[in-house]
């Protein structure tokens, strides 16, 4: 499988294999006091503002300028163009109510921040940074997405079909495999960005990094609370573009990426949803040398942390998985390699068409029929630095069938 994929939460607490891990408060707005700011001339429903709309606020603001946002409802799709950076501050916890809208933000300006939201509502992400189309190799650069709250987003394809008839084109399947509609925030041809601090939930799918316009790379992706996403994946690095490989990731790759101190839990039980996924389905697509470290994982329909290489020709090598605590997973049993099939809980799966060398060392992992399932092409370095606690076999190598 790979992706195509309420007010303020003062503090989420996560049943783990572990036991209850207590995540930090998530601010309504950075540096809020709950107070009214001061005037800001590109505010947006405060006293004394003269603009109703967040994106009558963006047409008229200059680059590097940051727009407040007061408390209230916005029913609106919001874009920061690609002609300049901008900041949108809520203060609060404002609300987009996207319905209707592909996107509750569309970010196509490099170095723009967008923090202290709620978005719900979208029929595609709720917040989407993205490199422009027709320009390859050129990803959005520098985006900031902090201390939102991205709820019940990504519902063009609500039932999880492997067909969808949303015109937006995320929404559709691939194959077998069912479309999405981009999961709740997005990172498609991004670099040197940062994802961290957000609450995401209830939608199709949660975190997702693509690379169809260029090389994602150089990414942060930390201390999000990522929970209950059904449908699909928590955290998703999906290698799209079949060109990564044979262009040394110029033109595409998923690589250098941080997956760091998150908590996902509960995604992908109705659907085909890991935790952590890193996958590509076409020859020649990247995702490689990724470091997945100090998450909490539990719960989720596939392992905890998944990797599917499905074809020949792809390079998945080089990712790490270190020092995660992760418990029961794979509630609903990984089908996608068969004859080698895992129908077990299961806290770390590394399945692939091709020879690929991954590092798994230093995780906790607990409750599991396996720790960690490799299929024998995989070789997986550090495995004995592992701890397992109430593990049935602690790594197993799957074996073809007797004919």
């Amino acid at each position: 499988m790979f992706s195509r994929r309420l007010s303020v939460i003062a503090s989420a607490v996560v049943a783990t294999g572990f036991g209850l891990v207590a995540q930090p408060a998530i601010a309504s707005a950075r540096g809020s006091s709950g107070s009214p700011p001061a005037l800001n001339p590109l505010s947006v429903g405060c006293p004394g503002s003269q603009y109703a709309t967040i994106s009558g606020a963006v047409s008229a603001a200059a680059a590097g300028d940051t727009i407040t946002v007061c408390p209230g409802t916005y029913r609106e799709g919001v874009v920061i163009p690609s002609r300049e950076p901008l900041t949108l501050q809520g203060i609060g916890m404002p609300l987009i109510d996207a319905a209707g809208f592909d996107n509750g933000v569309l970010i196509l300006a490099s170095r723009s921040t967008v923090e202290g939201f709620s978005v719900r509502n979208a029929t595609g992400e709720g917040i989407l940074a993205m490199g422009m189309p027709g320009m390859p190799g050129t990803p959005i650069t520098g985006v900031t997405i902090r201390d939102n709250q991205v709820i019940h987003n990504d519902q063009g394809n609500p039932n999880g079909s492997v067909l969808s008839s949303s015109p937006y084109p995320e929404c559709s399947g691939f194959g077998r495999i069912p479309g999405d509609c981009g999961e709740g925030i997005h990172l498609m041809s991004a670099d040197n960005s940062t994802v961290v601090s957000n609450v995401v939930m209830d939608n199709s799918g949660g975190i997702l990094l693509t690379d169809e316009f260029g090389p994602t790379d150089g990414n942060l992706v930390a201390r999000n609370v990522v929970s209950g996403n059904t449908l699909d994946c928590g955290i998703t690095l999906a290698g799209h573009n079949p060109t990564a490989v044979a262009s040394n990731g110029t033109t595409g790759g998923i690589h250098d990426n941080t997956i760091a101190g998150n908590t996902v839990t509960g995604n992908g039980t109705s659907g085909e949803g890991a935790g952590v996924l890193m996958a590509t389905p076409m020859p020649g697509g990247g995702v490689y040398s990724n470091v997945v470290e100090g998450n909490h994982i539990s719960g989720n329909g596939l392992s905890g942390v998944t990797l599917h290489g499905h074809a020949p020709g792809q390079d998945l090598n080089g990712n790490s998985v270190v020092a995660n605590v992760i418990g029961t997973n794979n509630l609903a049993g990984d089908y996608d390699f068969s004859p080698l099939v895992d129908p077990s809980t299961t806290g770390i799966l590394v399945a692939s068409a091709s020879p690929l060398s991954i590092t798994i060392a230093g995780n906790q992992i607990s409750d599991d029929r396996y720790g960690i399932w490799l299929t024998p092409n995989v070789t997986a370095n550090g495995t004995r630095g592992n701890r397992f606690s109430a593990v049935g076999t602690p790594v197993s190598t799957a074996t073809y069938p007797a004919p």
